[in-house]
């Protein structure tokens, strides 16, 4: 990863800072699919309270100013997993979330009997276990551009996979804008090279998948740490040269 100064400088902060914060709330008594679904949100964010301290310790900003300041915020994540055990038909608990989790559901899935399609199945390593969907991964604009999508989703997914077989995804623009469908297309080839760089490999119908029981997607997490750490050292050097 080439590191320009330029973009160096558009952080807001020292990226080292970043934390990954989990949530996930479900009834004690479950109703419809929540035994077989759990959704997690995943916020990528600096606290106040840690940049504050930062601050004190390498400016010269008053206490007013380090009492005003407030949590920065990276981006955000969602994953649902799939519990492939549980007591619901997985792909009709998929189909009650999202047009775009359902859809992954029926290329993984063999929609009729809710177990693995056979050219998934047969796609896996190992493929006993529940199935991870990576839904939206979206980043603030000025955390762009830097390579932080792929470290910070493989960190979760890190959390997020055990006992899971893989993880699927359809690459595609989750921020909202409106486009043609040759943009669609372009947005959808350049993510699907962006998850190639944590280990996922396109499937079938645009979805990729990662499977959980290889090596290699650990290998390539290892590179997109080694390849944040160079980022943190870039940007204290460019704010103290």
């Amino acid at each position: 990863m080439t590191l320009l100064a330029p973009q160096i400088a558009q952080l807001p902060a020292d990226p080292s800072l970043i934390s990954l914060a989990y949530h996930h709330e479900h009834p004690v008594q479950a109703y419809e699919f929540e035994n077989t679904l759990e959704v997690w949100t995943v916020s990528a964010r600096i606290d106040a309270d840690v940049l504050a301290e930062e601050l004190a310790a390498y400016s010269d900003m008053d206490q007013n100013a380090l009492d005003a300041v407030q949590d920065v915020t990276v981006g955000r994540m969602s994953f649902v997993r799939v519990r492939m055990f549980g007591p619901d038909h997985p792909w009709e608990a998929m189909d009650s979330y999202t047009g775009d989790v359902s859809r992954i559901g029926e290329v993984v899935l063999d929609v009729a009997n809710g177990e693995w399609e056979p050219a998934f199945e047969a796609a896996l390593a190992h493929p006993v276990g529940d199935l991870l969907v990576m839904d939206r991964v979206i980043l603030e604009p000025s955390w762009r551009g830097l390579g932080l999508g792929p470290v910070l989703a493989g960190a979760a997914i890190r959390r997020l996979s055990q006992d899971c077989v893989a993880v699927a995804c359809e690459p595609g623009s989750a921020d909202g804008r409106e486009m043609t469908d040759d943009q669609h297309r372009e947005a959808a080839a350049k993510l699907g090279r962006v998850w190639e760089r944590i280990g996922f490999e396109p499937f079938k119908d645009g979805v990729h998948i990662l499977d959980c029981h290889l090596q290699q997607p650990h290998d390539l997490l290892a590179e997109r740490q080694d390849e944040f750490s160079a980022l943190c050292r870039a940007w204290r050097e460019h704010q103290q040269p």
